[in-house]
């Protein structure tokens, strides 16, 4: 079981992308609690609203990026993918993408960090 924390600054688009990969049989979405996660995630699924400015969210992402999970970047333009591709994500996302993308890009990247196999 692939444990995810959703971690998108805007409360309707963290929803939104928590609802895409609740339903996945081989993925359990993580929430925050007052003193920090339920249980430690293997994967963070990281994004900011659209109308931010990436650089502005670096200090974040690289806080995010160094909490020991992988890191899917979630998208909403080209040129978010390109700024979040400068802050060194490897995993990005378009959210134009259908769900089933996410998910698989989420699967890979738990593979790549773990180097498990998914049951």
């Amino acid at each position: 079981m692939i444990v995810i924390h959703v971690a998108c600054d805007d409360e309707a688009f963290r929803a939104v992308v928590a609802e895409l990969l609740a339903h996945q049989s081989d993925m359990r979405v993580v929430r925050m609690s007052g003193e920090g996660l339920t249980a430690p995630p293997d994967v963070v699924v990281y994004g900011v609203s659209p109308r931010d400015d990436v650089t502005e969210h670096a200090p974040e992402f690289r806080d995010v990026a160094s909490s020991g999970a992988a890191v899917v970047v979630f998208c909403t333009a080209p040129e978010q993918a390109a700024e979040f591709e400068d802050l060194g994500a490897e995993y990005l996302v378009d959210a134009n993408e259908p769900a089933r993308e996410l998910a698989a890009t989420v699967r890979a990247a738990y593979r790549h960090r773990t180097g498990h196999t998914i049951h």
